[in-house]
């Protein structure tokens, strides 16, 4: 077989015209990591090979999708991949390359999580310690960013949700807001004994 013609289709797309009629859509990574603007002719190896390629582009493209919207953690993209049947294999391939592009970083996306959930979120440090080891996230980086936990960041949103329950719960005695206050903070993440004298500046 003989590549007759290349026809760009895409922003990273192209089309391979074979002199035996058929069509081979594929992409610029492919062609280039193939050397096929030298090979022209594909024996059957490259041929499967060419096959084979432009499949684990498919789901590399879209895993740079996926992270695009969002960053991920290593476990989101090896579950993404899972829903769509890849095998482990192939998983274990498109994760080191996402990795060697630095699409995929544990460290970085941990420190990125714990800012965005203590800015955005009424979580607690252990209640997103927890979350990030759903996410597998090894305890070497969750500890190596325990310092983003701000004491003066927490105490700020325990006092925020204090004073917001307050203001907004006119009909609850003291007795009973306070202790409404004390296991939603807990359930939220927050250290009891800090909870507690929180609580014992307003109550």
């Amino acid at each position: 077989m003989k590549i007759e013609k290349y026809e760009k289709i895409g922003t990273l797309k192209y089309r391979l015209y074979l002199d035996n009629g058929e069509i081979i859509d594929t992409y610029d990574d492919v062609i280039l990591e193939n050397e096929l603007l030298l090979k022209k002719e594909l024996d059957e190896h490259l041929y499967n090979k060419i096959l084979i390629d432009t499949n684990l582009q498919e789901y590399y493209n879209a895993c740079v999708k996926y992270i695009q919207t969002r960053l991920r953690s290593t476990k989101e993209i090896d579950d993404y991949l899972k829903r769509k049947q890849v095998t482990e294999e192939d998983r274990i391939f498109i994760i080191e390359k996402l990795t060697k592009k630095g699409l995929l970083n544990d460290k970085y996306f941990t420190k990125c999580f714990i800012n965005d959930k203590l800015k955005f979120t009424n979580m607690g440090e252990y209640r997103i310690i927890n979350e990030l080891k759903k996410l597998n996230i090894s305890t070497p980086i969750i500890e190596e960013n325990k310092y983003l936990f701000n004491e003066e960041i927490i105490q700020e949103k325990i006092n925020k949700k204090i004073e917001k329950a307050i203001k907004s719960n006119h009909k609850l005695d003291n007795y009973k807001l306070r202790n409404k206050l004390y296991n939603s903070l807990l359930r939220d993440g927050y250290n009891p004994s800090q909870v507690i004298s929180s609580l014992n500046q307003y109550f």
